[in-house]
């Protein structure tokens, strides 16, 4: 959407399963940022799900030029690993495994990335399969600690999990749970595992977009353009143009100190400079978001505009006016009588852009409404598991060679790291919402 600094903050983009391969495709095909350039790995455990004719056939008959776009990626950028007959299947404990125990391959393909300094890794999984649900958590953890593959303690790991369809069987939101969990909390002792975690709902955004095709391929590019319009507003604050920066540091160091650090994007884009100011903008955003949330429990925000070069030269658009405009759209829409905690906001004049873009990175937000989508069916799957000696085995119903014993303590174990991050974020929320304290007596305490 705008152009990147090439001294800027280089970013690599890691997909791991079917649906986030797609994603990853798509913006390598589309977007020429140079923020990314050819940093972008695919994973998956099985070759039959990164066959042309199986998961890309629908994006080479739409444009005839993705064909030399793939055959490129085909040679180095696609990793598959594991020794499962058929991949994962649905099963994410199968997907954890394999790439626990091939991760020498997966190594010679993140090397390859020349990942250095303070380099983003953007993660990318759909949270209701097997391949990418189980392996993406697993590898955050483990680059983040591999000495020679990344700068231990310097990179940064955002990641971007896609909640599936509400119409889809029990075991992908008992996958989606597990997964949320995992991305932000992993290891013996549960310590952060992404830096920042981005959550997209695929019923939300099918109905943000108005989206009537019968065509299964045809809904999932669609929804797949929205999400990779969501990269690169990420990226732009720390690039050209940019009239105030947003560093990478700047989107997680605070959520981090403060615990909770998952966010949705909230999207306005296409509109007419000529008609929409940035309040408005903000609005439609704010009604938008991607996953269903309530705004009022936002205790965080980025706010992300893009304009026409133009409209920011004759003085329509400044940084001066974007931050009161943000402000008081903060206060009107977050948490709290001061519109939340944290915001950020920036923005960037773009000689590509004709249209306004806006995105708020919604943070902090109360999680019931995503948890309560999930949770019946979660409990469906869980309580139809038959548990021998503490185990339980998962199964995949279409292939029985993909199945895995897993220790229930350690679905417990899951169970008690997200109830206690949701705790955590409902008492920030809650804070927030307190009464205003008596500054007469405050002041009166500290000395005036």
């Amino acid at each position: 959407m705008t152009d990147v600094d090439i001294d800027s903050t280089r970013w690599s983009i890691i997909a791991s399963g079917e649906g986030a391969n797609r994603i990853s495709f798509l913006y390598y095909a589309l977007h020429k940022n140079p923020a990314i350039g050819d940093r972008v790995l695919l994973l998956n455990t099985t070759t039959a799900d990164v066959k042309p004719e199986k998961t890309f056939e629908y994006m080479l008959t739409r444009d005839p030029n993705f064909q030399e776009v793939f055959d490129s990626v085909k040679r180095d950028k696609i990793c598959i690993f594991g020794k499962s007959p058929s991949g994962a299947g649905n099963n994410w404990k199968v997907g954890e495994n394999e790439a626990r125990e091939d991760f020498d391959t997966i190594r010679r393909y993140i090397s390859n990335l020349r990942l250095s300094g303070r380099d983003v890794i953007f993660c990318l999984t759909t949270l209701g399969g097997g391949t990418g649900n189980g392996s993406l958590p697993y590898l955050i953890n483990k680059i983040k600690s591999e000495r020679g593959l990344a700068s231990v303690g310097e990179n940064s790991f955002m990641a971007l999990g896609i909640i599936p369809y509400d119409f889809e069987p029990a075991q992908r939101f008992f996958n989606t749970v597990c997964g949320i969990t995992r991305l932000l909390k992993y290891g013996k002792e549960g310590k952060q595992n992404a830096d920042m975690l981005l959550l997209v709902d695929n019923s939300q955004v099918e109905k943000l977009l108005g989206i009537t095709e019968s065509s299964t391929t045809e809904r999932y590019y669609r929804i797949n353009e929205e999400i990779i319009n969501v990269v690169d507003m990420m990226i732009a604050p720390g690039g050209k143009g940019a009239k105030s920066t947003i560093d990478v540091a700047d989107y997680y160091q605070l959520p981090s100190n403060i615990g909770t650090y998952h966010f949705t994007p909230c999207m306005s884009v296409g509109n007419d400079p000529e008609i929409f100011g940035i309040d408005t903008a903000l609005d439609t955003a704010v009604d938008r978001p991607m996953t269903p949330i309530d705004p009022k429990t936002a205790t965080m925000a980025y706010i992300i505009a893009v304009a026409p070069q133009k409209y920011v030269d004759d003085g329509t658009f400044s940084q001066e006016d974007f931050e009161e405009i943000s402000r008081k759209w903060a206060i009107k829409n977050m948490a709290g009588s001061r519109g939340g905690i944290l915001r950020y906001s920036s923005l960037i004049a773009s000689d590509e852009s004709k249209t306004l873009d806006v995105m708020v990175l919604l943070g902090g937000f109360s999680l019931e409404k995503i948890i309560s989508n999930s949770l019946q069916k979660y409990y469906d799957f869980r309580e139809s598991l038959e548990v021998r000696s503490g185990e339980a085995e998962l199964a995949d119903d279409a292939d029985p060679r993909i199945r895995v014993k897993i220790n229930m303590k350690d679905i417990d174990t899951i169970e008690d790291r997200i109830k206690s991050y949701i705790a955590l974020t409902e008492e920030k929320i809650k804070q927030l919402k307190k009464k205003e304290i008596d500054m007469e007596k405050e002041l009166k305490d500290w000395g005036f």
